[in-house]
């Protein structure tokens, strides 16, 4: 029966945490993933006490881990085919197979629930990170950016800590459970009072990670002026239904944008500033093959007084390389600021290691590498020159390099943070919703109000509570617009960074050599021991 359970359990906690995210959006069961895939391990324990197999804590982490994120990122399957799914789905995998591991040895221990929490928001900041970059999608933090009580503590320690305390108090919770199950029924006649005693400890991680929730209370900083914004979104176009190519999908996109940003500005007179998303100049404006876009770009300049607009920009060798770039437009086609993304993807936006994978046919959609911008940058926009920091597409998943281009060059802490993307290759799929989480989370952290402007929707402005408005629905040709606050304050986890990120790096790391010291002692034990025999 427990080599049958142990595996049912470890697959619902990989459902539990996939609920817990877009389209169903269960933040609650995230409690549920780190106490269930503990269950899992309990059991399987209790299956290798009695029979003498070999623990299967990398087995049962990864089956969480399949059940977690083969559904939850199946919208790469469009734009990366089954290969590159699998292969991202593979290393996500992985790192859930190697937290099994480290969990093993500590299952029977007082101080589990700590032990997992630092564990699993170790493996959550190593996968952030490596390989190629890293790649944080699902972490339970951004499950929480809609109404949790936990959203403060981003505010103080980053998202780590909403992930922190939620397998503290899963784990927790289900230790509790554990224990008072075999005081009571083991506690061979004795008082049930005196029984309960052996429980203590985990009421203790229990009742102390809900008090640390509750009072790590941190506002957002004060607000300080405002800032009339237009954002637009301009592709209505589902490509993978088109019976006729589009013949020119980049000047579409582009009039679409021209089309819908002068509507409203007839409508409501000129915004402050204007906000077109990732892509919608696909074609260097300053370039003989881009004229056209930059025409209709600078015809809305001139209408809205700036634009930041998001521009596909040539790099140094055209041929080969391109920018990923977010440019500032004012009185037509001048460019007076841009960002460039520091973070471009890997096989997404660059092909690593080019010269020795040109073989592969897919490769061929990325005939041009992106170059990654240096350093913090900051943009300025309006007439009164507002500090603004941007992010571009996947760069949401790294808090740092939101965090970085927030504080700028330290002098002057941006006042809003623009994030820009296109995200139409993923389809009617819940990535546009798990994508627009990330936003509201580095809004939580940073304090500061977000426009999440992408080219197929779903576009909202995020206000420092993580909360949402104007939200638009996916491909339709739309326009949002609000007079936002503008805040120079910093939070704690601004001020601080993310010390909890490469305290439980530091963690997982120095369990993982325990781990693997203890395995070569007991080998080599069982070694003297045979040859004792002998």
């Amino acid at each position: 029966m427990g080599r049958v359970l142990s595996p049912a359990l470890a697959a619902t906690s990989g459902l539990a945490l996939l609920a817990a995210h877009p389209p169903l959006a269960w933040w609650p069961t995230s409690f549920l993933a780190p106490a269930l895939l503990v269950a899992a391990l309990w059991v399987d324990a209790s299956v290798r006490a009695e029979s003498g197999r070999r623990a299967r804590g990398f087995r049962l982490g990864a089956l969480a881990g399949a059940a977690t994120f083969a559904p939850m990122l199946s919208w790469l399957i469009m734009p990366a085919g089954y290969v590159g799914w699998g292969l991202l789905v593979g290393v996500q995998i992985v790192w859930m197979g190697v937290l099994g591991v480290l969990l093993v040895p500590f299952l029977h221990r007082s101080w589990l629930p700590l032990v997992a929490a630092a564990l699993w928001t170790g493996i959550d900041a190593w996968r952030a990170i490596w390989p190629l970059g890293g790649f944080e999608w699902g972490a339970i933090a951004y499950a929480h950016v809609d109404g949790s009580w936990l959203i403060p503590v981003a505010r103080l320690v980053g998202g780590r800590g909403i992930t922190f305390l939620v397998v503290l108090i899963g784990v927790a919770a289900a230790l509790t459970i554990r224990a008072t199950w075999h005081a009571v029924w083991g506690r061979d006649g004795a008082p049930v009072e005196q029984a309960l005693g052996t429980v203590r400890w985990p009421i203790a991680w229990l009742l102390g990670g809900l008090l640390v929730s509750v009072l790590a209370v941190v506002e957002p900083p004060e607000e300080d002026g405002s800032l009339d914004v237009l954002a637009v979104q301009g592709n209505d176009r589902r490509h993978w239904e088109d019976q006729s190519p589009d013949p020119n999908p980049p000047l579409r996109i582009t009039t679409a944008m021209r089309d819908e940003t002068l509507a409203a500005i007839e409508r409501d007179g000129a915004p402050d500033v204007t906000v077109w998303p990732e892509s919608s100049l696909d074609r260097d404006p300053f370039t003989e093959r881009g004229a056209p876009l930059g025409e209709l770009a600078g015809e809305v300049a001139s209408a809205s007084g700036t634009l930041v607009a998001g521009a596909t920009l040539d790099g140094p060798d055209p041929d080969t390389q391109r920018y990923t770039a977010a440019i500032v437009l004012e009185d037509g086609l001048e460019e007076t600021d841009r960002y460039i993304k520091r973070r471009p993807v890997p096989f997404g936006e660059y092909i690593p290691a080019r010269q020795y994978l040109d073989w592969f046919p897919p490769l061929d959609q990325i005939p041009r590498d992106a170059v990654a911008g240096e350093g913090p940058q900051t943009i300025r926009v309006g007439d009164a020159e507002v500090p603004v920091s941007t992010i571009i597409c996947f760069e949401t998943k790294f808090q740092g390099t939101t965090r970085d281009n927030v504080l700028g060059d330290g002098d002057e802490p941006t006042q809003l943070l623009l994030t820009l993307t296109n995200d139409a290759s993923f389809g009617d799929t819940a990535e546009p919703a798990q994508h627009l989480a990330q936003s509201q989370l580095r809004a939580i952290e940073t304090g500061r109000h977000v426009v999440h402007a992408a080219i197929s929707g779903s576009s909202a402005f995020v206000a420092p509570d993580g909360s949402m408005e104007q939200a638009t629905e996916v491909f339709t040709v739309d326009s949002i617009r609000k007079d936002l606050p503008l805040v120079s304050g910093l939070t704690p986890y601004l001020v601080i960074g993310d010390v909890l990120g490469w305290l439980t790096r530091a963690a997982a790391v120095v369990v993982a050599g325990l781990v693997l010291w203890g395995a070569v002692v007991r080998r080599r034990g069982r070694a003297l021991a045979l040859a004792d025999e002998r």
